[in-house]
């Protein structure tokens, strides 16, 4: 048994040698051409645009020279192309250089008959043999590498283009690479992957989200490749990698194998915040795909109304200063104007303002060049399949029109008032263009729509918002509409925002987001349906990842309504909805801990064993930072519930100890005060929940805010209580 054992190492380790002597052959290959071809560009950046092109361009009017320009012209595409082969050079041995680092990371077995048995090795990108034609390490996205994430030994199929193929997998083996060194290698059942998973999990947190091509569960496959369904939705407990299956989703869907693979400028991120924007920012580029766009929705809505608009953390920060009956009122305001009856009511003004618009004969040189009743009529034209700015604007175009067909006759009528009093060509040229400036201010009242200006003057006018939300909503709903009407001199909050964009896409359309065929949503539950709504229109021809948990929101309420809701908004076919209820985050006692804070919620733990979560008095939070520094953890968050609360602590903890506060793009660092918004979708080594006190989580509500940031912990959590502890704390968590 001992000398097989030892003949599958040997195996295995002449089978890894002659695979990183080929890669460091290609390598040095590659490195080669690279040098050769960066000598070749600076000969042609010398020899020709130097001696050749300065005479050219000297003479460059010249009629003669005209060949010698289209020679230029040649140059110049010739020096683009062979700076396009250099960057596809430099790509090429950065790849490699990733591949010697870790090559492959699996083996799988495939038998497709009795005799045709096939070794597959799989691993974060392709190598080709060139010599024998044939791939000696499969990309993890190819379609047969999905059997190694979906199946144990025996029968297996996967989806090729061409159809199912039906195989046996005879076996199915993970190494450990790091570094360009074979560690070592098991055959993975069930028991010994979770071993391999704990060992990984066990590890420090970093800076930055790394891939987990390793370690994707069959569920987490599953969304990864659905290429099924216009809209996936997933809902995941805490730590079930969500948004690491968006982010390889996202490498899936830019896959060469596939039949229409997607380039980066397709796919558009919607990032909770800044912070988790650079958190995710390395995924794409370890996986060896281009990094994509990625945007936050307070960034969206500025883009779209060209405004500054309120960040999220500043509105928490607010609202968290108000009174209890402030708060309330805040909440069902934000509700209404976030609500689908709202963005029907929208629609309804959408529909009332061609009737209502302004309107005035618009005159040039004492003619009516364009009366009002045909401006009305355009206005309110209903078979025009164009919105109502386009067809405005159209209206302007063709006004122009008509005053260019009578620019000339009046200019001659100028030319006689002016010779009549005296004065010269200059004079009548001057009130020619006086003339269009006054016509051109006129119309642009008529034909010009600031979707942000009528949304305030809708607000302003209760008798038009209470016409057009009678039998929809309540007197007292349309009064608090109008209550608080947003403050011209500052950021828009993020609902009125929100509705502001949505009636600015009902009323024209072009927007500069771009030709995007896959937008993929993160924190689904920290997004209004008004939000979702704005999303339909802005994207109406992409398809949508849409992940979250309905636990983790944390200033709207959630539950499992809201996927429903998503779907009715965004209407796209097939949609779906995975659940994931498997944490892989957090320990054991850390999760039983956090599941005191959502009663009745049953999530399944990878059964990773840690120290009991604490509830500590203020006095030892210097002993816990210490024991955290000593067990050699590399992120130790401090988490308070606002970022004025992070700055008061920030000013109260020793200088010495050179703690830093998380900013809206601030990097993680060591040891860090972090407010509780920009913590989500994080993970850090040690949690360190501050002001756990009646004051700041003493709501049943703040419930949720507990669970966020107990869950933000890979393997130690504690919470620090003053005098006054929060109730939420008292008999369900053991004290120290």
């Amino acid at each position: 048994m001992e000398e097989k054992e030892t003949l599958i190492q040997l195996e295995e380790r002449q089978h890894f040698d002659a695979i990183m002597a080929l890669i460091a052959k290609r390598l040095e290959a590659a490195k080669q051409e690279s040098e050769a071809q960066l000598r070749g560009l600076q000969d042609t950046r010398r020899d020709e645009f130097t001696e050749r092109s300065e005479p050219m361009l000297k003479n460059l009017w010249a009629a003669h020279r005209f060949e010698d320009l289209v020679h230029l012209s040649q140059e110049f595409q010739n020096a683009a192309e062979e700076e396009k082969d250099h960057e596809s050079t430099l790509q090429r041995i950065s790849s490699l250089q990733k591949a010697q680092s870790t090559p492959y990371f699996a083996r799988i077995d495939l038998t497709f008959d009795e005799d045709d048995t096939e070794m597959i090795y799989i691993g974060r990108r392709s190598l080709w043999d060139d010599e024998k034609e044939n791939l000696l390490i499969y990309d993890w996205r190819a379609p047969l590498a999905s059997v190694f994430y979906r199946f144990g030994t025996g029968k297996a199929y996967y989806q090729a283009p061409a159809g199912r193929i039906d195989c046996a997998l005879t076996l199915k083996r993970q190494f450990e690479i790091a570094s360009g060194r074979l560690i070592g290698f098991f055959d993975a059942d069930t028991v010994i992957q979770d071993s391999f998973l704990r060992r990984l999990l066990a590890q420090n947190a970093s800076s930055q989200m790394k891939a987990i091509v390793e370690t994707i569960q069959r569920d987490q496959d599953a969304a990864i490749r659905d290429e099924n369904h216009d809209l996936l939705m997933v809902q995941g407990a805490a730590g079930s990698g969500k948004t690491s299956i968006a982010m390889h989703r996202v490498a899936y869907l830019m896959y060469e194998g596939l039949k229409s693979p997607l380039k980066a400028h397709h796919i558009l991120i919607l990032s909770p915040n800044t912070v988790f924007e650079k958190y995710i920012s390395s995924v794409l580029p370890e996986l060896g795909e281009s990094r994509v766009d990625t945007i936050t929705m307070e960034q969206m809505l500025e883009e779209l109304l060209e405004s500054p608009v309120q960040s999220r953390l500043d509105r928490w920060e607010e609202e968290s200063a108000l009174p209890e009956n402030m708060k309330a009122q805040r909440e069902k305001r934000r509700a209404l104007l976030s609500s689908p009856a709202f963005s029907g009511l929208l629609d309804r003004f959408a529909a009332w303002l061609p009737a209502h618009l302004p309107c005035a004969d618009l005159s040039y040189g004492g003619r009516v060049v364009m009366s009002r009743e045909e401006i009305r009529s355009t206005a309110r034209d209903p078979g025009s399949r164009f919105p109502l700015a386009v067809r405005l604007r159209q209206l302007e175009d063709a006004l122009w029109e008509r005053v260019h067909a009578l620019r000339k006759a009046r200019l001659d009528e100028l030319r006689m008032l002016a010779f009549r009093l005296g004065h010269g060509e200059e004079y009548a040229r001057g009130v020619s263009i006086w003339e269009s400036g006054v016509l051109a201010k006129e119309a642009k009242k008529v034909t010009r729509i600031n979707a942000l200006s009528l949304y305030r003057e809708l607000l302003a006018r209760p008798e038009v918002l209470f016409t057009l939300g009678r039998g929809v909503f309540s007197r007292e709903e349309l009064c608090l509409l109008t209550a608080r009407r947003p403050d011209p001199y500052l950021p828009l909050p993020l609902e009125d925002a929100a509705a502001a964009a949505y009636l600015k896409l009902r009323l024209t359309f072009g927007h500069g987001f771009g030709d995007k065929r896959q937008v993929v949503v993160d924190e689904a539950q920290d997004y209004t349906p008004m939000d979702y709504a704005v999303l339909n229109l802005l994207f109406p021809k992409a398809r949508f990842t849409v992940v979250g948990d309905i636990h983790q929101s944390l200033e709207q309420k959630a539950d499992e309504s809201l996927y429903a809701c998503i779907s009715d908004t965004l209407r796209r076919k097939n949609p779906v909805l995975l659940t994931l209820n498997k944490s892989f985050r957090c320990t054991r006692e850390i999760l039983e801990f956090s599941l005191r804070f959502l009663p009745g919620q049953a999530i399944e733990c990878l059964n990773r064993s840690g120290s009991e979560p604490k509830i500590l008095p203020l006095s030892e939070l210097t002993n816990e930072i210490e024991a955290c520094r000593a067990a050699g953890y590399e992120s130790v968050a401090l988490i308070a519930k606002t970022r004025s609360d992070a700055e008061a602590w920030q000013a109260r903890l020793p200088r010495e100890w050179n703690v830093k506060l998380m900013g809206r793009s601030a990097r993680l660092g060591s040891v860090f005060l972090a407010p509780l918004p920009l913590c989500k979708g994080l993970e850090f080594d040690a949690a360190l929940i501050l002001d756990c006190d009646r004051a700041h989580y003493g709501r049943q509500e703040d419930r949720k805010l507990l669970y966020v940031a107990c869950t933000r912990a890979l393997h130690r959590l504690a919470l620090f209580t003053g005098e006054d502890e929060s109730p939420l704390l008292q008999k369900e968590a053991p004290h120290a």
